[in-house]
């Protein structure tokens, strides 16, 4: 098993082990609550009735499944989940655990982020993408019509929990979705080599962690160099959104990065050779790279980007040695560069 502490404004660790052997320790050691609730999802449910549920036999353990997908990232299912905890007479000393990817750890963490004003929130990441990013920093959030993540906290949770068994069960397409974000890592770290891209491993997985915690702990609300943890994912909102997210996230950051390696050629007048290496990269795990929509379509839905600071958006673009800087960029300056 490998542990990671992260000194947040709220330290807590991160573990990553094989099975579920340790969960009910940890957690019974760094959780004190009488009820649970887990949220998960339909593609999870399964999962988490012979795993989590048979571990908390000692406590009053409640479900909430949503359907899998970044659409129930929304409102309405917050608001649902908040009236159950309610009706449940859930308290400030309990505890809501999140058993998903992505979308149920931002759901859920900002849930007991905002209800009763906090409680206890145990993030348990089933799938590589959650496992590398999403699970780590203490964001949560939902979507509205207009944008992703409009409306969410920093909320640091008690636990984070990775099963690394469960890389196993993800169909191609997931393990996928995960490398988008680990190859945005290699660009933010001189940590993570070529060969450590080859397959998921624990080594990989623990790297691309400890890059977090190092970002997180340095920027925790994300007012200056956290924003690097943004590369690629400026363009990759813009698409899922135009996509109505059936473009996944990890995916659309892949594609975000290259669009920012084209910006950053022009922008740091990155040589052939230099562009060649970064592509090299990018495209090492066959990741489609074009994009189904225009650049006037995608200009126009950066509008509603949280980076979008009125006058400017933040951009995150690799100087000529590779490596990501923050550069404010006026809607002119983008449609010239992009």
């Amino acid at each position: 098993m490998s542990e990671i502490k992260i000194n947040a404004s709220k330290p807590y660790n991160v573990y990553i082990e094989k099975d579920f052997s340790l969960f009910k320790e940890i957690f019974y050691k760094t959780v004190s609550c009488d009820k649970v609730l887990v949220v998960t999802d339909d593609n999870c449910v399964k999962f988490y009735k012979h795993k989590i549920k048979d571990l908390l036999t000692e406590k009053t353990v409640y479900e909430y499944v949503i359907k899998a997908g970044e659409d129930s990232k929304n409102s309405q299912n917050y608001l649902e989940i908040l009236s159950f905890l309610a009706r449940n007479d859930f308290t400030r000393k309990d505890c809501v655990i999140a058993f998903g990817g992505g979308v149920v750890g931002d759901l859920a963490g900002f849930v007991a982020s905002t209800y009763m004003r906090g409680i206890a929130f145990v993030n348990v990441a089933t799938t590589l993408l959650s496992a590398v990013d999403s699970s780590v920093g203490g964001k949560t959030a939902i979507d509205l019509p207009y944008g992703k993540n409009l409306v969410g906290t920093f909320y640091q949770p008690s636990l984070v929990y990775i099963n690394l068994g469960f890389f196993k069960t993800l169909p191609q397409k997931e393990i996928s979705n995960g490398f988008g974000e680990i190859i945005k890592y290699y660009f933010l770290t001189d940590d993570i080599s070529e060969d450590d891209l080859a397959t998921v491993s624990e080594n990989l997985i623990y790297k691309c962690v400890n890059v977090k915690r190092q970002i997180v702990e340095q920027d925790e609300k994300e007012s200056g160099v956290r924003k690097l943890l943004n590369l690629g994912h400026t363009v990759a909102h813009a698409i899922e959104k135009l996509s109505n997210f059936t473009i996944p996230h990890g995916e659309a950051v892949v594609k975000g990065l290259n669009e920012a390696l084209i910006m950053s050629q022009k922008y740091f007048s990155l040589t052939d050779l230099t562009v060649e290496k970064a592509k090299k990269i990018i495209s090492c795990k066959g990741h489609d790279l074009t994009i189904p929509f225009s650049k006037e379509e995608i200009i126009k839905n950066l509008v509603n980007d949280k980076k979008n600071n009125g006058k400017t958006i933040s951009f995150i673009l690799l100087n000529k040695r590779l490596k990501p800087e923050i550069i404010d960029l006026t809607f002119d300056k983008i449609k010239e560069l992009y």
